[in-house]
């Protein structure tokens, strides 16, 4: 891949940018493996409907079943997520979505989250491992749980977790509230000062830094408040 393309433009498609925030949350930080997802959740819903002592074949071939039903049932993950039967609450909806990452957590490769990504390790001493997971994509943790990405923070030696933040990314003005532990608000109308391409002028370096060190944090301090939770 060429490095221009490695910038993932943030801009691609301006006249269809969404000010609903779809479309920023894709150009920002990425959307994960949903064809993957869907499959790791209709495996998690429903896997105990593989008996214990089920041969590897039997096994093997539930599996496949589940991966077609999973495909056709979260077809339309907004209302399928919504059923009872197929909810996943946020305390587990975490874990699949790390599964189904399309990149690699340590190295992201949006322009926007990249940028965020390293701002934030930089301030961890060596023994920490940060990692950044994209939710973005059709993931119960998005279309329910109103989560666009988070980042989780581990012991380097032992590779325990150690905190956590979730972040909410919006485009829109009005919106002052989030599930998330983080709302980062982008201005609809200084999109395009996020976006370094080349053909796009109106890329302000100094402001975009300004702008990731203040989400970045934020983040940092939400990561130390459920820290101090895990205390108590």
């Amino acid at each position: 891949m060429s490095s221009e393309r490695s910038l993932n433009r943030i801009s691609s498609g301006r006249n269809a940018y969404d000010k609903s925030g779809a479309n920023l949350e894709q150009e920002f930080v990425g959307s994960l493996n949903s064809t993957k997802y869907r499959d790791e959740a209709y495996t998690a819903l429903h896997k105990n409907e593989i008996p214990d002592d089920a041969s590897p074949e039997s096994r093997f071939c539930k599996i496949i079943q589940f991966k077609e039903k999973a495909q056709r049932e979260f077809n339309d993950a907004l209302t399928a997520f919504r059923d009872r039967k197929n909810y996943i609450n946020f305390r587990n909806s975490m874990a699949p979505v790390e599964r189904c990452q399309s990149g690699n957590p340590e190295n992201p490769s949006r322009f926007f989250s990249k940028a965020l990504y390293n701002y934030m390790r930089g301030r961890w001493e060596d023994k920490y491992n940060l990692k950044f997971f994209t939710a973005v994509g059709g993931s119960h943790l998005d279309i329910l749980h109103k989560v666009d990405f988070f980042f989780k923070l581990y012991n380097k030696e032992t590779s325990e977790e150690i905190t956590y933040a979730t972040v909410d990314i919006t485009g829109r003005k009005a919106k002052d509230a989030t599930r998330a532990d983080v709302l980062l608000n982008i201005d609809p109308e200084e999109v395009d000062k996020y976006d370094p391409s080349p053909v796009n002028e109106s890329y302000d370096e100094k402001f975009f830094n300004e702008k990731i060190a203040e989400f970045g944090e934020e983040i940092l301090a939400a990561m130390v408040e459920n820290y101090q939770k895990t205390l108590n």
